[in-house]
């Protein structure tokens, strides 16, 4: 089920936006739509990065929030240069998951 949201943008993003969809053949309902899916999932796993990184979750946990593999969640550390913070408990509270 969709719901219809409007929102007002600076004539210079309309424009920018009309051009990037139509290098992609695209509507720009559609290409809208796609960029704000992107923005969501990227969101989440900011907001899990940052939970991981004050140590309120584990790292599964902190995948599982943000909607990736454990793995991909891992990747997205290394990209934001969040080093792994993996102790005896985390790895018996994974196991328990």
């Amino acid at each position: 089920m969709s719901e219809t949201i409007s929102l007002r943008l600076p004539h210079e993003t309309i424009k920018k936006l009309r051009e990037l969809a139509d290098n992609e053949g695209k509507d720009r309902s559609t290409l809208i739509r796609e960029m704000l899916e992107h923005g969501v999932k990227e969101k989440r796993i900011d907001q899990a990065v940052e939970l991981y990184r004050l140590g309120q979750v584990t790292g599964w946990k902190a995948a599982e929030l943000s909607g990736v593999s454990l793995w991909n969640f891992y990747r997205a550390l290394a990209e934001k240069g969040v080093l792994l913070q993996y102790s005896e408990h985390d790895l018996e509270e994974d196991l328990k998951t």
